[in-house]
């Protein structure tokens, strides 16, 4: 892990992180030759992609899946029974926590759904309406990310979205992973189809004659998926734009380095760029947690992953006080930030920029990510300094009403005339000031 000493080295740092996101491995532009027979740029290959699937639909897709799997795609719905089916042979332990899952996020969920309103005067308020179909992205990668369905498709399905529908991939005639089939099974979803990539959110934005067109495309996915959602918003909605996982550790001399050192691992097996990063208050306590994460990174399964996270982007930031961590923290704006640190509840009011905040060592990251109720789907890249994590409020619409009587309108209709003649809009002040004359007269 690098080492960095104080909040200045630290923010130069992140914001140096933050210039160098939009690029990518070069790997990544020559995936285009077998699509296009040429080289592109991952932005470039997104608009040829989105293009074709516009225009040529399922044709587009089954042409383009194959140039990127090197096999045919055949049917592009799952069935549902077979996602019945995958359910119905998952071991009851697992069936047990993805319906434990699906039933505590469902409660957080409720919790945070949002009510109409109408002022005692009953002329304003807002309603509170759920968008009609939502089109769910789940990777496929490396990992079958079953918890992803519950933690995108629930929060929808307690928003009252009418239809709610999965894009994930498989090569060729195999399905998605059981896992992800019965997770589908247990959220809700309603049609599920064997797309991945650009095409996918492309189908789901645009509609084809196979995959219907959504209101919004969520959830995270590669660097192409992301870029898709960044070029199809507008034609259609999306819940933000998401690149590889952070985690952020603040640990003071209180904190456990076994812990400190696991749950920064946790995450950097996700992904080569994923970015672990720790935050602490001494060089002892900086010492001992490195050292656990050298200990336990041999044992992990992914950990040629997790090592090269760790290589690459893995960062220790020494600093004098919990509370410049927090500052350190803000700066960062990470998508996980874990408080490992004493009386942590006292310091949550100094967060201003974090994904989602976990508040001393029982509030693990890990338990967000499967079990304890708010969506995983988080901010990332910074973007925590203005977004939020996924919850059932990207899936409503707030509309605001007015329903005026007489007296209030001849009490505000001259102010309104005066301010349409101040901007210089007389037919805004003519559309007051008719009403005006038949109620009051000249």
């Amino acid at each position: 892990m690098r080492r960095l000493h104080g909040v200045a080295a630290a923010a130069e740092h992140f914001r140096s992180v933050r210039a160098e996101g939009g690029k990518a491995p070069q790997a990544v532009s020559a995936r285009s030759r077998g699509i296009f027979g040429e080289d592109l740029s991952p932005p470039e290959a997104v608009a040829r992609i989105i293009a074709e699937v516009r225009s040529g639909g399922d044709k587009a897709l089954r042409r383009i899946t194959q140039a990127l799997d090197g096999a045919p795609l055949t049917a592009i719905e799952v069935p549902k029974a077979r996602a019945g089916e995958a359910l119905a042979h998952l071991p009851s332990a697992a069936r047990q926590a993805l319906q434990t899952a699906a039933e505590r996020v469902r409660q957080f969920q409720l919790s945070a759904l949002p009510k109409g309103w109408i002022d005692k005067s009953g002329e304003f308020g807002e309603v509170v309406t759920p968008i009609d179909r939502a089109g769910v992205y789940v990777p496929g990668g490396t990992a079958p990310l079953a918890s992803t369905v519950i933690m995108t498709v629930v929060p929808a399905r307690v928003a009252g979205v009418r239809e709610i529908n999965v894009c994930t991939p498989a090569p060729g005639d195999a399905l998605p992973h059981h896992a992800v089939l019965a997770a589908c099974v247990v959220a809700g979803v309603d049609r599920i189809f064997k797309l991945g990539g650009a095409q996918a959110i492309a189908a789901m934005a645009y509609g084809t004659e196979t995959v219907p067109k959504v209101d919004i495309v969520c959830g995270p996915g590669s660097i192409f998926t992301t870029l898709a959602k960044k070029q199809v918003y507008g034609d259609v909605g999306v819940d933000g734009l998401y690149g590889p996982t952070e985690t952020l550790v603040v640990a003071d001399e209180s904190a456990d380095p076994e812990y400190c050192a696991a749950d920064l691992l946790a995450q950097a097996e996700h992904d080569y760029m994923a970015m672990p990063v720790l935050v602490t208050t001494s060089e002892a306590v900086a010492d001992r947690v490195e050292a656990a994460m050298a200990r336990r990174l041999p044992a992990m399964l992914r950990q040629n992953i997790a090592g090269a996270a760790v290589e690459a982007n893995g960062v220790t930031v020494v600093v004098k006080s919990v509370e410049q961590a927090i500052e350190v923290a803000n700066e960062a704006a990470a998508e996980h930030l874990c408080l490992n640190v004493k009386d942590a509840k006292k310091h949550l009011p100094r967060v201003k920029h974090a994904g989602g905040i976990f508040l001393g060592e029982h509030s693990a990251e890990v338990m967000a990510d499967y079990i304890a109720g708010p969506s995983h789907v988080m901010p990332t890249g910074g973007t925590a300094r203005f977004a939020s994590a996924l919850s059932v409020r990207h899936f409503l619409r707030v509309t605001p009403f007015l329903n005026l009587s007489e007296k209030s309108f001849i009490e505000a209709g001259p102010k309104a005339v005066e301010l349409a003649r101040l901007e210089g809009l007389n037919g805004h002040a003519e559309a007051a000031q008719a009403r005006l004359k038949r109620m009051v007269g000249e």
